[in-house]
């Protein structure tokens, strides 16, 4: 085992990702042999090795949420350990250094993962071997193959297949993995507003599912990136304007985009096609504007005197980061969504 360099001049810990992780304690624990235990419960089976004369140093503790397709958690050892992971086929591992670093090795060579800089690929086939410093914090992306099989039937539309993507162990720098960095952080903050995953919306779980699941199919490099059939069609204006009946009919968010299509017998690109030729924007930024307006007049008809909030309207409308809502709707109608609320006819009557 390689003994890390000086780390004191690392990232500090991502304080607000874990704080939103706090409610899923897996273990805590100073006894490395239990964390390997309680590891193979929810993430995956592995050996965990320490320097001699280290084990006194260990203070392992792990968080951790699940979507049943997707979950999220954060790790941390409190020592140098080796994690060395056998094949595991039924998932793809994502880690993100959020403080410290890892070293990750591959065919006898050893790629540096430090904080804020990497992404590392923990890819279902083949064994992994992954250093962590003592100092190390990450927070963990795990997604079912299974999964990822039929995500990816959706994108690329190629049915003749029903295998999951392959992908290779490898160290990302940071704005390459941005996208599957970002799917993660959302997955993380989002399950902090809730004490237990059985609190979480069904819909909301699902929802978070798919944008992950599209976030690793098309932020990383697989095999099934550039399809055998990389010709497709435009969905046809009919199937157009019944997915815009569909999302203009709606009385909260029902559909995300892969649902969509779905529903409709489309696959995501030829929707994506289709909606491009027809209005020059994707169905996600169509979706998107059609439900902000819903948002908007909900909020200008509505009382706050009787309880309503903006997080509860936004969260109807699909809009689960009130921050970012606030941000789109302040772009699109040049004041806060508290603003209009406040303003309500009802309420200037009191």
């Amino acid at each position: 085992m390689t003994a890390f360099a000086d780390v004191t001049h690392q990232p500090r810990t991502d304080d607000s990702v874990l704080r939103s992780l706090a409610a899923y304690k897996r273990y805590e624990t100073h006894d490395l042999a239990v964390a390997e235990v309680e590891i193979r419960r929810f993430m995956a089976p592995g050996r965990l090795r320490v320097r001699p004369g280290d084990h006194e140093d260990v203070a392992a503790s792990a968080f951790y949420a699940d979507t049943g397709s997707v979950g999220i958690g954060r790790m941390s050892y409190g020592a140098d350990v080796v994690v060395d992971r056998p094949t595991d086929s039924r998932h793809l591992g994502i880690a993100i250094p959020l403080s410290g670093r890892m070293r990750v090795w591959r065919g006898g060579e050893a790629a540096d993962a430090p904080a804020g800089e990497s992404v590392v690929v923990i890819a279902p086939d083949g064994r992994s071997v992954t250093e962590w410093s003592a100092d190390c914090d990450a927070l963990m992306l795990r997604v079912t193959t299974s999964s990822l099989a039929r995500a990816a039937r959706a994108l690329t539309g190629d049915r003749t297949t029903g295998r999951p993507p392959r992908f290779v162990h490898q160290v990302l720098p940071l704005e390459r993995g941005y996208v599957v960095h970002s799917a993660a952080r959302l997955l993380a903050e989002t399950f902090g507003r809730y004490d237990d995953v059985a609190a979480v919306p069904h819909g909301l779980l699902q929802q978070l599912s798919e944008h992950a699941l599209s976030a690793v199919l098309l932020g990383l490099e697989h095999d099934l990136s550039a399809p055998a059939k990389p010709s497709y069609r435009a969905a046809p204006s009919k199937a157009v304007r019944s997915a815009v009946r569909l999302i203009e009919d709606e009385e909260s968010a029902v559909f995300n985009v892969g649902e969509l299509a779905r529903h409709l017998g489309l696959t995501v690109r030829a929707l994506e096609l289709g909606f491009r030729r027809a209005f020059d924007e994707t169905p996600h930024q169509y979706m998107r504007r059609i439900r902000l307006e819903r948002a908007h007049r909900e909020l200008l008809a509505a009382d706050a005197a009787d309880g309503t909030t903006v997080t509860a309207i936004a969260t109807r409308w699909g809009f689960f980061h009130t921050g970012r809502f606030a941000t789109s709707y302040r772009a699109a109608y040049g004041v806060m969504p508290s603003d209009n609320l406040k303003a309500s006819p009802t309420q200037a009557l009191l």
